[in-house]
């Protein structure tokens, strides 16, 4: 593959695991992935034909979150470690959109659904958001808001699902997440950042999706604003790294992920990796170090909305003299 090719899968797949490749690179690649939202729909408004959509006749598949791939990266053995450098995330339409929804949501009915006068609680809507997005603005408005005041945020695009085949052969759906990536939800995954992946398999098979307009920390409302776009990335590949988890590098910071059965134990996670990290990486005392995420790290929570939860601990570079990791 040339630098910069444009990469339109074939065919989507709703799992991370053992799949026939769409494309095979060398590392070093340089691909723009073209990635539908997470309930299929291109950039045209159209939605992804049953032709393009993985099917197993066996099971009944969740079909959200495509995933672009799986892309085979030349020479990638178990016990390397594939690096997903992302230059881009440009969105690709003028428009996006969120559900608000009874149960879909972290935030417990009881607690969201406001008293009336009358002792009766106002039910939580089902409703779907769209939001009207001005790239040029760096903005999203909201188009139908419920109530009667604007509602405007800031783009922060970033990738939402990123992640190779599972260890052992798994085919885990596309909703969740683990030591190989998955739905992470994680906001650092933006571009100037780096995504550092285990590999599990010969080739790897990376998967990507799921992009996201703009999200706060642990998508409470069960969505982000949910769109279309390519990702512009470079594909390399570090040999021998014994990488067991998920980690992202920028300039500004290095961080770790953390996926668990609840959110606490991910968190948990995520900081015992960043501190095996930072006791690699420099000369401090391991005990020192965990003193100092103590006080400097901070936690990015990604999904907290499915049985595997997922964060992010990390802390600024500046506070090491390392270079490239």
């Amino acid at each position: 593959m040339t630098a910069g090719t444009s990469f339109d899968s074939p065919l989507f797949h709703y799992s991370f695991g053992p799949h026939r490749p769409m494309l095979r690179v060398d590392p070093g690649a340089r691909l723009r992935i073209t990635c539908p939202d997470s309930d299929n729909a291109l950039a045209d408004g159209t939605v992804l034909p049953a032709s393009r959509r993985q099917r197993d006749d066996a099971t009944a598949l969740f079909e959200g979150n495509p995933l672009a791939g799986p892309i085979e990266v030349t020479g990638a053995c178990p016990g390397d470690e594939i690096r997903v450098e992302l230059h881009a995330v440009t969105l690709d339409r003028d428009y996006g959109q969120t559900l608000i929804a009874p149960g879909h949501g972290a935030v417990p009915g009881r607690m969201l659904e406001p008293l009336r006068d009358d002792g009766s609680r106002e039910s939580v809507p089902r409703h779907m958001f769209r939001w009207q997005i001005d790239r040029a603005a760096g903005t999203a408005r909201l188009a139908n808001p419920i109530g009667r005041a604007p509602v405007e945020v800031p783009l922060d695009p970033f990738v939402g699902c990123i992640g190779v085949c599972p260890r052992w052969g798994q085919a885990i759906s596309s909703l969740y997440s683990g030591d190989f990536g998955g739905n992470l939800d994680v906001r650092l995954m933006r571009p100037g950042a780096t995504v550092h992946l285990p590999v599990f398999r010969e080739g790897g098979l990376l998967f990507v999706g799921d992009l996201h307009a703009a999200q706060g920390d642990g998508e409470v409302i069960g969505g982000a604003i949910e769109t279309s776009g390519v990702v512009d990335c470079t594909i390399g590949l570090e040999r021998g790294t014994g990488l067991k988890s998920v980690r992202i590098s920028s300039a500004e910071r290095i961080g770790a992920v953390g996926v668990g059965g609840d959110l606490a134990l991910a968190v948990q996670h995520a900081y015992g990796h960043l501190l095996n990290w930072v006791d690699d990486l420099t000369p401090l005392n391991r005990w020192d170090a965990y003193n100092l995420l103590s006080q400097c790290a901070h936690v990015t929570i990604g999904n907290m909305l499915e049985s595997s939860c997922s964060a992010a601990a990390s802390v600024p570079r500046s506070l090491f003299s390392i270079s490239d990791v």
